[in-house]
């Protein structure tokens, strides 16, 4: 029962893996939803965690840290002794910008759902998880007006979308392995569903409105693997250091395109293919990616971490959308960061109740348009409101710098609130009367 209330209280704040644009059509040309660069390819790469491993700039490959789940590493899976569930979502706004136009997004996009049961505690644990690998949630509204006659102007909105991308839903086993050493393996089903979407809109009568709309969708089975390593008291009697690593394989996804538009047809609009009444296939084939991250804690109070990530996009295929292949770049990411926790003391004053983060961290990216990467800074930070029963609310604030201008490209600057929560079973266990 414990276990069932656990479930469903994440459940509720997660509410699927899904996302939402707050914002509304404007009279200019401006983004809206999320990244502008997100509309290329099959989306933007996620890397997917709490908001407590976020405002450190890493995503989590050890366990130095011993409090909240992480999707990141199969092998922290086998460590866990309660059951465990963790959700997020993030609330992004960015100014982005070119040489010629600008404009704001807001989006507020949930996250991940990741349940996690111990099968022998501190030895075998089983991993569900529900998450996105990419991303694609973009809007651009274009309002302008052509001449049809010298003395006549006709005002016209153009509106171009892309939405949805690859996700997964995945269930895997870790193992410890001695004392040290534990191992783990993740397979999944990848399921892609991207829409890209185009509107033309006419203020006048006598011009007919158009829209085109290009549907993609496929499965496929992915692999992932693995390990981690921890050592106590190594250089003083109190500390901790942490290895850990993870290989997601390369797979590949047989895609199926679907081409339609709505069309007046005797006075009624109806939906018609446009690819000769018959859906295009072909192979979408994602990219080998590693992981490896090092950690260390001095005492309970602190720990600090260090993390790189590498994703081989420069072998990313796509026989539905050449075009994409020829931007994709091997993408690298690095994150340094560290956790103060005052609370550990048992200090009865309001500012050591808490856990405090900072780091952080570079993505070089996985594009490469006109000659320029489009890289990412990130400088995080972030706070944590820890319970008695181990489990954990975490806030992270987040300010980004993505893109460049040069070559009339777009530069993104980020402001990411993220909030998550970690609950395990100990929160529906009744304290006993003494």
């Amino acid at each position: 029962m414990k276990r069932f209330k656990i479930i469903m209280c994440v459940l509720a704040v997660g509410g699927g893996i899904s996302g939402q644009s707050l914002a509304q059509t404007g009279n200019s040309t401006e983004a809206r939803g999320g990244s502008v660069y997100s509309s290329i390819g099959v989306g933007f790469p996620l890397d997917n965690t709490s908001s407590g491993l976020l405002s450190q700039g890493i995503i989590g490959l050890t366990n130095v840290n011993r409090e909240t789940s992480s999707l990141a590493n199969p092998g922290l899976w086998a460590e866990t002794f309660y059951t465990q569930a963790a959700t997020g979502l993030q609330l992004t706004r960015s100014s982005v910008e070119n040489l010629t136009s600008s404009g704001t997004n807001v989006n507020l996009e949930t996250g991940y759902l990741h349940l996690l049961f111990p099968i022998k505690p501190g030895k075998i644990g089983l991993s569900i998880g529900l998450y996105p690998v990419t991303r694609a949630n973009y809007r651009s509204v274009n309002s302008n007006q052509f001449q049809n006659t010298p003395t006549n102007t006709i005002d016209y909105t153009n509106e171009v979308q892309s939405f949805g991308g690859i996700n997964k839903f995945e269930v895997g086993l870790g193992f410890k392995i001695g004392k040290n050493f534990a191992i783990g393996y993740a397979p999944s089903v990848a399921f892609m569903t991207l829409k890209n979407s185009e509107e033309l809109n006419f203020n006048i009568l006598g011009y007919q409105d158009h829209s085109q709309e290009t549907n993609y969708s496929g499965a496929t089975f992915a692999h992932r693997v693995g390990f981690t390593g921890t050592f106590n008291s190594l250089f003083s009697e109190d500390d901790r250091f942490s290895i850990g690593g993870s290989v997601n394989l390369p797979y590949t996804i047989n895609a199926t395109k679907q081409f339609t538009s709505i069309k007046v047809v005797e006075g009624f609009e109806q939906e018609v293919k446009l690819n000769a009444g018959q859906d295009e296939t072909g192979d979408i084939k994602m990219p080998f990616e590693a992981a490896f991250g090092i950690g260390y804690a001095p005492s309970i109070l602190s720990n600090f971490s260090l993390e790189a990530q590498i994703q081989n996009w420069s072998g990313f295929e796509n026989e539905l959308n050449r075009s994409a292949e020829e931007v994709m770049s091997d993408r690298f990411k690095i994150g340094v960061g560290g956790q103060y926790h005052p609370y550990r003391r048992n200090i009865n004053t309001f500012l050591s109740g808490f856990k405090y983060s900072a780091g952080l961290s570079y993505d070089s990216g996985h594009l490469s348009i006109a000659d320029e990467d489009i890289q990412t800074v990130w400088f995080n930070t972030g706070i944590g409101i820890p319970s008695k029963v181990a489990s954990f609310i975490d806030l992270s604030i987040q300010y980004g710098l993505r893109g460049t201008t040069v070559g009339d490209l777009f530069e993104e600057r980020i402001w990411a609130f993220g909030f998550s929560v970690n609950l395990t079973e100990l929160m529906f266990v009744r304290p006993k009367l003494r």
